[in-house]
């Protein structure tokens, strides 16, 4: 590694001056097949670029912002952009300026977007963060660690954050330069209102270069503290490329695209250069339990559906009704995770569309999607199978992306077949892990990625994955026996098999009414797996979740089974 940044050295931390470097890509598709790149890399002129395409479509929100709670959640894409010129003229008076980190601590809402945007509009580095942690780490909360490592930012954050991760003015004086709190302070001398900043002039567009750092965000955090994940607009636009492109049965400006993902997460900040580019209809959803969600898709009938895989699950009720309000879907998306069959079915079934079509993506906060795998009706037509067919995630898309299985312990790339942990090697990787360097050094090997993941690819190419290396059971795969029990106990609302060192692994579930299986169901469903342990019963809110609602195993195996050791070493997460 180097020094990326001239001028200013001795004034910023280090990680944003010494960083590894990234890999971008012009296009994936030539010209002459309709290639589309996406129209801006910059999220700090996502919005404005949108509003120049396309000044009056419509971007829904299922309440007003935060940011400007007397405003209306629907505006065209000009008064989103309008918002982010006002946003950027508060964040300029209460100081933020060039190279400045400004962490965003608020609720899930779609103005975390317009936040960063106004951040990276004037040149400093946007850091949106979830709020939803594991416990403290040796007594320091996990949200204290992430800001700290973030070297004294700007917060802009809300009174409900401020108690959940326990930003007193001690913390606030010692972890932030200024603390912004958008509902009001409460008498705390130590915040900022944000009412006492508006009405100031739009400050100077000052975009970040293109290879420099532009924002940061943090993985899920399903074994601990969240890594910082720091992103250039080089790489930004390297992962946008696959969204933004013309491919066939794909999206454009005639669809209605219901979008349900975090805001704080490298998925949506991404997604920020496709809605630029493409231009469709947006609905977007901050909380996927509220009956905002069943309201605005009866309303709007969108055509193309996104949310991570939990979501989906949680939903599953709700596909199943009379009113349909899935019917008009054509497309449905899903991110980050392995989706189980059982959802997949119930979502495709729940659409009125003759040819309704699943795409299933598998990626990364570091790098955005590294294969692709597309499903029909007939897909999964088949119930309780083993191995379940999502456990196949597709194959990385030709010319842009290539994976391969290397051994755990030596690095030796493995021949087709065996199982290893999965490298990649495409355009986007991210530049850094803020604060743990030399934690992202570890995983890169030259222009390959490691990922943490066990796998095997087979003779086609086709990765189909195992489990976590973290997570991992000897001689089975939880990401199978989940699946197929999911599909196999219809009552099941959630279930994640725990591994542990010295004992079978343990199963804990939950269940519609919160009714415990009858213990023959349980033993027919399982009766051709693994010796698994007695199966444990909890409501589905006890499973602890990361702000992707992923289950957060490592948390979940230590309180039920605080004695047990994981199987995985756990050096690759």
């Amino acid at each position: 590694m180097s020094p990326h940044v001239t001028g200013q050295q001795d004034e910023l931390p280090k990680f944003l001056t010494e960083y590894a470097d990234t890999r971008g890509a012009r296009r994936i598709l030539p010209r002459f097949l309709g290639g589309r790149p996406p129209a801006t890399r910059c999220i700090g002129e996502a919005w404005h670029v949108a509003a120049e395409r396309n000044p009056s479509q419509l971007l829904i929100a299922d309440r007003p912002p935060d940011i400007d709670p007397e405003g209306p959640p629907t505006r065209t894409l000009t008064q989103w952009a309008s918002l982010v010129d006002e946003t950027a003229a508060w964040l300029h008076q209460l100081g933020v300026r060039a190279w400045d980190r400004v962490a965003i601590l608020k609720a899930n809402h779609f103005d975390l977007l317009v936040l960063a945007s106004a951040a990276a509009r004037i040149g400093a580095v946007p850091a949106p963060l979830s709020g939803v942690y594991g416990p403290p780490v040796d007594g320091t909360p996990i949200c204290h660690i992430l800001l700290s490592r973030l070297e004294r930012p700007f917060l802009v954050t809300d009174r409900a954050h401020l108690e959940r991760c326990a930003l007193d003015p001690t913390a606030v004086a010692r972890l932030t330069r200024r603390t912004v709190c958008v509902d009001g302070t409460d008498g705390r001398r130590d915040l900022v209102d944000l009412a006492s900043l508006r009405g100031g002039s739009v400050p100077a567009t000052r975009l970040r270069a293109t290879d420099e750092p532009m924002w940061v965000t943090h993985t899920s955090g399903t074994t601990g503290v969240p890594k910082l994940v720091m992103h250039s607009a080089t790489s930004v636009h390297g992962m946008a490329l696959v969204e933004s492109e013309r491919w066939p049965l794909w999206m454009g400006p005639q669809d209605t695209w219901a979008f349900c993902d975090p805001f704080w997460h490298e998925r949506v900040m991404a997604n920020q250069l496709t809605v630029a580019t493409i231009g469709l209809r947006m609905i977007m959803l901050s909380d996927a339990t509220s009956p905002a969600v069943h309201r605005l898709l009866t309303e709007h009938r969108p055509t193309v559906v996104e949310a991570m895989p939990n979501m989906y699950l949680s939903w599953e009720g709700m596909a199943r009704e009379a009113a349909r309000p899935f019917g008009n879907v054509r497309l449905f998306l899903n991110s980050f995770d392995a989706i189980h069959t059982r959802t997949i079915r119930t979502f495709l079934d729940a659409s009125d569309r003759r040819l309704a079509l699943w795409i299933q993506a598998w990626s990364q906060s570091e790098c955005g999607p590294i294969a692709l795998r597309p499903y029909v009706r007939r897909s999964v037509r088949k119930r309780g199978k083993r191995p379940p067919v999502n456990q196949s995630l597709g194959r990385p898309i030709p010319s842009y992306g290539k994976i391969r299985a290397v051994d755990p312990t030596s690095g030796r790339p493995l021949r087709r077949g065996e199982v290893g942990l999965i490298e990649f090697s495409q355009p986007g990787r991210c530049l850094a892990y803020v604060g743990e360097q030399d934690r992202h050094e570890l995983k890169r090997n030259g222009e390959w990625w490691n990922t943490g993941d066990l796998g095997v690819i087979n003779r086609f190419g086709v990765v189909r994955l195992i489990d976590r290396e973290i997570d991992q059971i000897p001689g089975g795969s939880a990401i199978e026996f989940e699946d197929v029990l999911l599909d196999r106990l219809p009552a099941l609302t959630e279930i994640a098999i725990l591994p542990a060192a010295q004992q079978p692994p343990v199963p804990v579930y939950s269940t519609s009414g919160d009714t415990p299986l009858d213990p023959g169901e349980w033993k027919q469903a399982t009766r051709d797996l693994p010796e698994l342990a007695a199966p444990v019963h909890i409501r589905w809110d006890e499973f602890p979740r990361t702000g992707t609602w992923k289950i957060a195993r490592v948390q979940l195996r230590e309180k039920l089974m605080p004695d047990a050791r994981p199987v995985g070493t756990g050096r690759w997460t």
